[in-house]
């Protein structure tokens, strides 16, 4: 009776398994470097748009109060206001 054959399987050297180790562990500085650029564009664009939107309020609020200024100082010269829109 013949014994089965076993496969060999071929075991990688220690200095192989160093070279695959550092090529993984310099990937994955790439991959982290990557992530964190991305997460600070993120992280301006959404300051930038929340400065901007707070600055489009402001304008607003100030036309808003200027025109509520416009109407007291017409109402209190007797001057008529306008129609309402």
């Amino acid at each position: 009776m013949d014994a089965p054959k076993q496969i060999e399987t071929a075991q990688p050297t220690p200095e192989q398994l160093l070279t695959l180790l550092e090529l993984q562990i310099a990937g994955e500085r790439s991959n982290r470097a990557h992530k964190s650029r991305n997460r600070a564009t993120f992280l301006v664009t959404g300051i930038l748009l929340i400065i901007a939107g707070a600055c489009i309020a402001l304008f607003v609020a100030g036309q808003l109060l200027a025109e509520v200024q416009e109407r007291g100082a017409r109402a209190s010269a007797g001057v008529p206001s306008e129609a309402p829109r």
